[in-house]
């Protein structure tokens, strides 16, 4: 089984947020961090990775 974590990148200095992801394929992982991203109010991108290997990102919308 594949292990996927989601590092929450930030528009603020401080500690990296990382979390292991529940999702069993890279479709429910890249939902899973996307819903993640929105709970964080510093996030603006959220990159998900399994084993040594990104599997994508999601960006924060631009706010006009």
């Amino acid at each position: 089984m594949k292990t996927y974590f989601c590092f929450i990148e930030r528009d603020v200095m401080g500690t990296p947020h990382v979390e292991p992801l529940s999702a069993r394929t890279d479709e429910e992982a890249m939902a899973e961090a996307e819903a993640l991203l929105r709970t964080h109010a510093s996030g603006i991108a959220a990159h998900v990775i399994c084993d040594d290997v990104r599997i994508g990102t999601v960006r924060r919308p631009a706010v006009p």
